[in-house]
């Protein structure tokens, strides 16, 4: 044998080697290991993102329903004004639940991004894992087209080895129907792997424009309750629109104003004070940062209406910070989320400071305190509202010795 001749031999039968290594390397039986547990962690991942996922809509629905039982109960009031008020009264409700959604929309979009973000590090790697598949097949062809394989001409081989991308090589791969059957079903693994995942991306895409919209949505639904709310707290108490409604339903309104004092008087006589000396001191404003009072305690409204109180207000004052005006044990608490003369004091709070002497807090619009609790002077017990009977939001105080009402500004700085 010739140098040549054995040059030649030498040549083909390190082909024949390379396309047997070949062979058995991208074999699917040697990759099936691989590709079932792949897959199994890919199903794991994508169950518990779906799992998660529809959590957080399960939540969405039902804030989506108190949102709605928001909405009919605005709705059902037929008078206008009384469905401003309540409108006024409950914006805060709106508010919250608005919020949550808010948080569990991002939730979502930030759990989605992460999937996406996952999905798209795993369409990576199974675009370089085709790739790499068809790089080796490219080189399986080319191997047995040197070692005599197939009987395709020459031209059909270049055609094939020459495709620039994927598509354009599984495209081409048609033609070559003499493929061995091994190689036809690599060619349709590479053709189902493309698929699935412009398949992914489609519904990636999908995905994520979809959480887009909506949070773009719920922001913008959050920007106009934060407009509402603006409005709510720079709505300060309106005195003489309380008159004008007192002396257009005085009847009513004076019956409904004795009630509720021997209603309050019934809840003082029903306390056990603590028989503790008065803690003593100058009691502290109840409401930091706004001074305003715009009703005094005595006869108001051409001497009709007692006053057993002063009304704190101003500009911006809704939810504003209500703190106990002196250190003693919390007595008493309603909740009442409710505007409107029928309601009276509406969300107020008693606190006992000892030997008969205690506070009231009327017209809240939150309690932060429960009762039995013991407060000192300066702690936060609630905040400024518009519950009961108020054109406004403000806070309604009250000093009482043992049940009587007695004028607030001697006690307070």
């Amino acid at each position: 044998m010739t140098r040549k001749s054995f040059k030649r031999f030498l040549v083909s039968a390190l082909c024949c080697f390379m396309g047997f290594v070949m062979i058995v390397s991208s074999s699917p039986i040697a990759l099936a290991d691989n590709t079932k547990n792949a897959q199994t962690e890919k199903n794991a991942s994508d169950e518990e993102y779906r799992n998660q996922i529809s959590g957080l809509q399960d939540e969405q629905v039902k804030l989506q329903e108190q949102m709605n039982a928001y909405k009919d109960k605005i709705n059902s009031t037929k008078d206008e004004k009384k469905k401003a008020q309540k409108l006024a009264n409950t914006i805060d409700e709106k508010i919250s639940i608005t919020e949550e959604l808010i948080a569990v929309g991002k939730e979502k979009i930030a759990l989605t991004n992460n999937y996406i973000t996952q999905k798209n590090i795993e369409i990576r790697n199974k675009e370089k894992d085709i790739e790499d598949n068809l790089q080796l097949f490219r080189e399986r062809v080319r191997a047995i087209y040197m070692t005599g394989g197939y009987s395709d001409t020459t031209n059909s081989i270049m055609m094939l080895l020459g495709s620039g991308s994927v598509s354009e090589f599984l495209t081409r791969s048609e033609y070559l129907v003499r493929i061995a059957e091994h190689d036809q079903k690599m060619l349709e693994e590479l053709r189902t792997e493309l698929k699935d995942l412009d398949e992914q991306k489609k519904v990636l895409e999908e995905e994520k424009a979809a959480l887009e919209a909506e949070k773009a949505e719920l922001e913008a639904e959050q920007a106009e309750l934060e407009k509402d709310l603006k409005e709510a707290k720079n709505s300060i108490h309106d005195l003489n629109a309380m008159q004008k409604e007192y002396e257009e339903n005085f009847d009513e309104l004076s019956a409904m104003s004795k009630k509720i004092q021997e209603e309050i008087l019934e809840i003082y006589r029903s306390l056990n004070s603590s028989n503790t000396e008065y803690v003593g001191g100058e009691m502290m404003w109840p409401v930091p940062g706004y001074s305003k009072i715009s009703s005094y305690y005595g006869w108001r409204f051409n001497n009709t209406d007692f006053h057993t109180g002063i009304d704190i207000t101003g500009s911006g004052v809704h939810g504003a910070k209500v703190v106990a005006a002196n250190t003693g044990t919390v007595v008493f608490t309603k909740t009442c989320p409710y505007n409107g003369y029928a309601y009276g004091y509406g969300t107020y709070i008693i606190v006992d400071h000892g030997g008969g002497i205690s506070t009231l807090y009327a017209h809240l619009s939150n309690i932060t305190v429960q009762k039995g609790d013991i407060v000192v002077m300066g702690e936060q017990i609630g905040n400024v509202g518009n519950t009961g009977w108020s054109t406004g939001a403000h806070l309604h105080f009250e000093v009482r010795t043992d049940g009587s009402a007695v004028n607030p500004i001697s006690y307070i700085t």
